[in-house]
């Protein structure tokens, strides 16, 4: 079995800089609580929903920055989504690709990629609201979306290496397609 020709993760520098911003919003929000005047009601319920949520962001980050795991391979076998599927997909089971920009600063954009239904079969899905990269496009029936905001190589760079190894080539015609 070849390694993979190109591993993507989460961006150690993404996740270090959420975490900072996370942990100075909590320092600015408990400030906030703490330090009111003299005989002013101290807003527990918003502040402590925020304390909450931005808590459990700056929890999160942490756990994104220690994270070493692949979310993708691309290789010789298919394309790897060790949180998505127990093997590579084929790329024989791969009926289309293509990758959308992000207009985020730290956008990475999208791979929309089409399976066929077999192997869309084998795929966990999850949810992006809680941070996961592989979920269900909207379009196609047998389309997923591989999330690259905040990780290591964007969309397009994945598309690009995807191009040594999709569409797949038959062993005994000519290279060049001639």
């Amino acid at each position: 079995m070849k390694p993979p020709g190109l591993v993507v993760r989460r961006s150690r520098a993404v996740s270090a800089m959420n975490m900072a911003m996370a942990v100075f919003v909590l320092a600015a929000a408990a400030g906030f609580l703490l330090d009111r005047p003299e005989g002013e009601p101290v807003p527990w319920l918003g502040g402590g929903a925020i304390l909450a949520l931005v808590g459990f962001h700056a929890l999160q980050s942490l756990r994104n920055l220690k994270d070493t795991t692949p979310l993708l391979t691309v290789g010789p076998e298919g394309l790897g989504l060790p949180q998505a599927t127990d093997a590579p997909i084929a790329w024989t089971q791969v009926a289309g690709l293509g990758a959308s920009r992000s207009m985020t600063l730290f956008g990475g954009g999208r791979l929309d990629i089409e399976l066929a239904p077999e192997a869309f079969a084998r795929v966990r899905l999850g949810r992006r609201l809680f941070g996961d990269a592989v979920v269900k496009t909207i379009g196609p029936t047998f389309s997923i979306s591989f999330h690259a905001q905040g990780l290591d190589h964007k969309a397009t760079e994945i598309l690009a290496a995807t191009a040594a190894y999709w569409p797949p080539r038959d062993i005994d015609a000519p290279a060049g397609g001639g």
